[in-house]
């Protein structure tokens, strides 16, 4: 997807600096007010919201490289993930560029936690991206904790590492217990023998510091 993003981006500036043209004044005329379209979409709520996405990669990318203003961004990813609950593409769009490209991480909070209710318990990414929220603009170890804890009991490539990364959080958090019991669950739910061997020297390692503060 980044890579699909980034050559729009340059084919996009290409063709304005060939055509000696800047982008018109846009118009938001295909972009719906809320859901409630829905009823008269006649089913073709996801066929829709594929489109809204192509123009939503689009209109951002003509914005990377134009004016860097973003006032309809929100609103497209918000308008796709109601016509498309299960589009996983534009949760991850919106968990990772609100923040940065619209300064609005409330915004991005909403749009994944929508996903949360959806896709939370099949999809690592968005509980990932709901913790790193938490940890990079609400400053809340603890939570950003709980979320990579559901993140890592997603079965994925990443689950030895967001393992490590949701006990650190709780041991910043103070909650050590938390941390070891977060260890304990994915090392007993874990099928995968690489990320059980992990998580069992993290628990080992744990119990060693435990072991020198009480000395």
């Amino acid at each position: 997807m980044i890579l699909l993003f980034s050559g729009i981006v340059l084919v996009k500036k290409q063709l304005n600096i060939v055509r000696g043209t800047v982008p018109a004044i846009e118009s938001m005329a295909f972009l719906p007010g809320n859901e409630r379209i829905k009823p008269f979409m006649l089913g073709f709520n996801t066929t829709y919201a594929h489109y809204l996405w192509i123009r939503t990669v689009i209109y951002s990318g003509e914005h990377i490289s134009g004016d860097g203003q973003f006032d309809w961004l929100i609103q497209m990813l918000d308008i796709i993930t109601r016509l498309h609950p299960h589009f996983h593409e534009a949760y991850e769009f919106g968990g990772l560029m609100i923040p940065d490209l619209c300064n609005n991480p409330d915004a991005a909070r909403i749009i994944l936690e929508r996903g949360m209710n959806v896709l939370g318990d099949r999809k690592w990414n968005i509980p990932f991206y709901l913790g790193m929220l938490y940890y990079q603009h609400y400053d809340d170890h603890e939570r950003a904790a709980a979320y990579i804890s559901m993140a890592a009991a997603i079965p994925s490539a990443h689950q030895r590492n967001l393992a490590s990364l949701a006990a650190a959080f709780y041991n910043r958090a103070g909650r050590e217990v938390d941390a070891l019991s977060v260890l304990h669950f994915l090392y007993e739910t874990s099928e995968n023998p690489d990320v059980r061997r992990h998580i069992e020297a993290k628990i080992l390692e744990f119990h060693k510091n435990e072991s020198t503060l009480i000395d």
